[in-house]
Formats: structure tokens, C-alpha cells, sequence
């Protein structure tokens, strides 16, 4: 998503990283905000690892976003300043996917959601002439499991009216 405005520095790159249940508990997948440099499958990049270089756990409600690495153009635009990175937790991205879902009627996958969160905080303090631009990558319904458990609701069939 970042390649076509590298070169642009009037365009303003941001990633948003799975904070999990938050990066100070050490539950959280988020790299470059909680992470060092180390190598991981042959790539120098920031890592979730311990003092010796060993990997540790990872956590995000999100299993495309539960890895300890990231890639190596990320690691450089964090590197280099041209992008910036934030992250956002578990219950923040379900925020984003309710958000989305009751606005829009998309709902996203929680890879997405976790941006989705974090753009609407953004968009509160912009001016009416800027725009976002967000990946919504995925399908939120491969999830619908998953957030169900998380907020306590049920997939079951439900008398028409009383859906959540």
C-alpha cells in the first residue's frame, strides 16, 4: 500500500501495529514499536526477541498480524523516518470493525480493523480537505467467530429483532 507514495513526501505514511493488549504487557505483536533489529529467515528487520536474540511470544486478536517480525521495507521506513508507526489494541480494533461495519456495512478483516481504528482517531483532528486513504484488505466474515467470543455474543440463529 506504501509503494506508490514513497517518493511523495507531501503523503503522510503511517502503519498501524497490533498493540495486542497493550505493547507495555508484553502481549502484543507490535515490531517496530516494541521490537529490536535482529534477523529472522535471512532478513534484518525489527523483531520481537529476548536480550540473547531468541524469539518471544506474540499476541494480537488478529492471526495475520500475530508474527514477531516485519518486513524488510517496513523496517526501513521506519529506519529512515519516512513512515511512522503506531499501534492500536485488541478491543481498539474491535472498535474499528464495529465502526466500519455500522457506517459503511463492510465489515473488515481485524488485520484492517486495527488501521480502520486508528484513521478514525486520525480523521477527528483533520481538517475537512485532507484525506485518509486506508487498505481494507481482507473480509471481516472469516473473523466473525473470533469477535463473536470477543464480545461476548452469539452466531447462533436469533429471532428477527434481536440480532446484536
Amino acid at each position: 500500500m506504501f509503494h506508490p507514495f514513497i517518493e511523495d513526501k507531501s503523503v503522510r505514511l503511517i502503519g498501524v501495529e497490533a498493540a495486542g493488549h497493550g505493547v507495555q504487557t508484553g502481549l502484543h505483536s507490535a515490531t517496530i514499536g516494541g521490537g529490536t533489529p535482529g534477523v529472522l529467515h535471512g532478513s534484518r528487520t525489527y523483531l520481537l526477541q529476548d536480550k540473547n536474540g531468541q524469539i518471544t511470544e506474540t499476541h494480537s486478536i488478529s492471526a495475520g498480524l500475530d508474527y514477531p517480525g516485519v518486513g524488510p521495507q517496513h523496517s526501513h521506513l521506519h529506519a529512515s523516518g519516512r513512515a511512522e508507526y503506531v499501534a492500536v489494541t485488541d478491543s481498539e480494533a474491535l472498535e474499528g470493525l464495529k465502526s466500519l461495519s455500522r457506517m459503511e456495512g463492510i465489515i473488515p478483516a481485524l488485520e484492517t480493523a486495527h488501521a480502520v481504528y486508528y484513521a478514525v482517531k486520525m480523521a477527528k483532528d483533520m481538517r475537512k480537505d485532507q484525506h485518509i486513504v486506508v487498505c481494507l484488505s481482507g473480509r471481516g466474515d472469516k473473523d466473525m467467530v473470533r469477535v463473536s467470543q470477543e464480545l461476548g455474543l452469539s452466531l447462533e440463529n436469533q429471532p428477527e429483532g434481536q440480532q446484536h
